[in-house]
């Protein structure tokens, strides 16, 4: 029993989670404590927790602490990957899309995620319970970003010019041939309301 293995439970089954940590050791909790701690405590990016147990939950490795710039983490096999959770406040009158955004993208960020190959991981997170986890490559979003681009940056880039932010939602890789996926919530219809139409119908015909 670890950190992993109380993140799965406080993602996907909260009820379970008093019992567990009541049947869990004091040194086991401090050791999870400790190690929250360190990876967390100073991290600005609330998405951090959600984004690390993204990762496990996928069976990629996250990128050791206090790792920050670049990818977020790889494969067994050193493939790397990008990280895009998203999480929704019930009564926010927002929904899932699949979507997720890059911060600060430029051409020569696109053409180096293509040349590495990334996989993309994106889920989607409803007051903090795990709905969903899609697997495909980052290759499969070239269309959208240079699209968006394009129409941000003409001609040669000037030094400091960035896309602020360059967004993506199901539709635009929902006909990847490699689109997988990873985990959907057993008790889907729960969350239908908090999904798009199309994305959950495409969750609800694979799960």
């Amino acid at each position: 029993m670890g950190l992993n293995e109380i993140l799965d439970v406080f993602f996907t089954s909260p009820l379970r989670l008093p019992s567990l940590l009541e049947k869990t050791s004091k040194e086991t909790l401090i050791e999870c404590l400790v190690d929250i701690l360190n990876r967390y405590a100073n991290d600005v990016n609330s998405s951090a927790l959600r984004e690390h147990f993204t990762l496990i939950k996928a069976g990629y490795h996250p990128k050791p602490i206090p790792k920050k710039l670049g990818y977020n983490g790889e494969a067994a096999d050193g493939t790397p990957c990008d990280v895009k959770p998203i999480n929704i406040r019930s009564n926010s009158g927002n929904k899932l899309n699949g979507g997720g955004n890059f911060s600060d993208f430029t051409y020569e960020r696109l053409e180096r995620y293509l040349r590495d190959g990334i996989i993309m991981l994106v889920s989607g997170f409803l007051d903090g319970h795990l709905v969903y986890i899609l697997k495909f490559p980052f290759s499969s979003l070239e269309e959208i970003i240079r699209h968006q681009l394009s129409r941000y940056i003409k001609g040669q880039r000037r030094p400091g010019q960035y896309l602020r932010s360059a967004s993506f939602s199901f539709k635009h890789y929902k006909d990847s041939p490699d689109l997988k996926i990873v985990y959907v919530a057993p008790n889907l219809d729960d969350f239908k309301e908090a999904l798009t139409k199309s994305l959950y119908s495409f969750l609800k015909v694979e799960q």
